[in-house]
């Protein structure tokens, strides 16, 4: 069946003020070191890859001739091959002969005063424009937004999903804005409210009717989910390169140190391991199956929770009320 193989790309133009990821500002300098690093890792692992993932960071910002080099480290064929791009770098120029075969593409909003205000370097024009070029080149594009942002309103977003929806993409993402430690939106105080934020996700759900809702955060036409992020939901092992990249084989996860330049020089790059137990394993395969359409299997539906969770045979899926509060339900059920 094979695995999937995730490669993380650090590089980035600029960190945006809420993004908390394994990244540094690039000027390029160390791509060259960084995919020969990679490149010897991924060779030394031997992988049989079932699906490809590049992300970041700002992958795309390696170009296609990089990417290439990558995907011939890994060898075979996989499924799938996406690679995560920004409107204001993406370099299309030989991605898709390199051996890529999906996109996803950071657009996050189409209004400039709240991609500003997510420290974002493109504009809503620039997003309109990547996506257009993008979608000449592939028909896998992921359209990857975010709501519940300081100043954002129901009208707005709404707007924004007609507009996305109107380019039918093969795939969208939508992410509620989060506040990590140590970013400076951490100190935001003005932030939206649960009940604005649930609005929003219910829009969403309202907009995308038409898309198979297959995931909590994600939708997609019939037959482009994302076979890669399926096969983390669905508990299956995978392998992680580079800096701050996770790997697990169904009982031990184990973890690249997340220091760029430490990473670029150690001979041996894990930073630490961890044995999951039994219980460990079976409590994170409930809180990643009822994120997904097709639920867990189950026994009886705790009380209290009748309206937030439905049962369809022997298995038990999220309502549509249970989307709009799943990390409260999922809690409970722990």
């Amino acid at each position: 069946m094979g695995t999937g193989v995730y490669i993380h790309v650090p590089f980035c133009k600029k960190r945006c003020p809420y993004c908390a990821f394994v990244l540094i500002e690039s000027d390029g300098s160390l791509h060259d070191r960084f995919v020969e690093k990679v490149s010897a890792e991924v060779r030394r692992a031997r992988p049989e890859a079932r699906t490809l993932y590049f992300g970041g960071g700002t992958p795309s910002l390696l170009g296609a001739a990089a990417i290439g080099t990558l995907i011939e480290a890994v060898g075979g064929r996989p499924q799938e091959v996406t690679v995560e791009c920004n409107p204001e770098s993406l370099r299309l120029d030989g991605l898709r002969s390199a051996g890529a075969t999906r996109l996803t593409l950071g657009i996050q909003a189409l209004d400039d005063g709240l991609l500003r205000t997510l420290g974002r370097e493109h504009d809503a024009q620039a997003a309109r424009r990547a996506y257009r070029a993008a979608a000449r080149e592939f028909d896998n594009i992921c359209v990857d937004l975010i709501f519940g942002v300081p100043g954002q309103t129901r009208e707005g977003w709404r707007r924004t999903l007609e507009e996305v929806r109107s380019w039918r993409p093969a795939h969208v993402s939508l992410y509620g804005l989060t506040y990590e430690k140590g970013t400076p939106f951490e100190k935001i105080r003005e932030r939206q409210p649960e009940a604005e934020e649930r609005a929003m996700y219910e829009a969403a759900m309202d907009a995308l009717g038409d898309y198979h809702h297959y995931e909590i955060s994600n939708w997609s036409l019939p037959g482009f989910e994302s076979r890669h992020n399926r096969a983390y939901w669905e508990g299956r092992p995978y392998l992680g390169f580079g800096p701050g990249a996770h790997s697990y084989d169904g009982t031990e996860r184990r973890w690249n140190v997340a220091n760029v330049n430490e990473y670029l020089q150690r001979d041996d790059v894990v930073a630490g391991r961890e044995t999951l137990s039994p219980e460990q394993i079976r409590i994170e395969r409930l809180l990643l199956g009822l994120r997904q359409d097709v639920g867990v299997e189950m026994g009886p539906i705790p009380e209290g929770l009748e309206a937030f969770l439905e049962r369809d045979g022997e298995r038990v899926r999220l309502t549509r009320a249970g989307k709009c509060v799943a990390d409260s339900v999922i809690a409970r059920l722990v």
